[in-house]
C-alpha cells in the first residue's frame, strides 16, 4: 500500500480533529439513489486506510525520535510513550467512525433499496450478505429481481 505524505495543518474542524483529509461529500437523499450509488455515497469508507496511515506516521515519527535521542533507552522517555499517545488516540477515533460510518452506509443501503423497489428489508440484507459484485451492480440486480424476491 502508498502511504501519502502527511497533510499539513489545514483548517480543522474542532468536532473531528482526528481526520487530516477531506470526507466524502454525500449527495442529498432528493437526487435519487442510483446517483448516490454512483456518487459512492454508500461504499467503504476510505477512514480505515486513514487509521493505517496514522500507524505508518506514528512509526516514522518514533524512529526519529530514537535516532535523534542521546539518553540511554529512549523507549524510557515519556516523550516516547506521548508519540505513541497521539498517534493512537488519533488512529482509535478513525476506526471508531470507519466502523460507525461503515454500518450507516450498509444500513442506509437496505432501508434505500427496500423503499426503492418496495421488497422487505430482510430480503435486501439477505441479498446483500450473498451478492459478490459492486453496489452498482447490486443495485440492477435488485431492480431486475424484485418482483421475484
Amino acid at each position: 500500500m502508498k502511504i501519502p505524505p502527511k497533510p499539513k495543518r489545514g483548517k480543522r474542524s474542532p468536532f473531528y480533529w482526528w481526520r487530516r483529509w477531506k470526507s466524502h461529500q454525500y449527495l442529498p437523499v432528493r437526487k435519487g439513489l442510483l446517483a448516490r450509488i454512483q456518487n459512492g455515497d454508500f461504499e467503504y469508507p476510505k477512514l480505515f486506510d486513514w487509521a493505517k496511515y496514522e500507524l505508518h506516521y506514528m512509526q516514522e515519527e518514533l524512529d526519529n525520535f530514537v535516532n535523534e535521542y542521546q539518553g540511554n533507552d529512549p523507549k524510557e522517555d515519556m516523550r516516547y510513550y506521548d508519540i505513541q499517545k497521539r498517534y493512537m488516540k488519533r488512529h482509535n477515533k478513525l476506526m471508531e467512525d470507519a466502523h460507525n460510518t461503515e454500518l450507516r452506509h450498509l444500513e442506509e443501503l437496505a432501508k434505500a433499496l427496500s423503499k426503492e423497489f418496495k421488497v422487505s428489508k430482510e430480503k435486501v440484507k439477505k441479498i446483500m450478505e450473498e451478492f459478490g459484485g459492486t453496489t452498482e451492480g447490486l443495485y440492477l440486480y435488485v431492480d431486475k429481481n424484485k418482483y421475484t424476491i
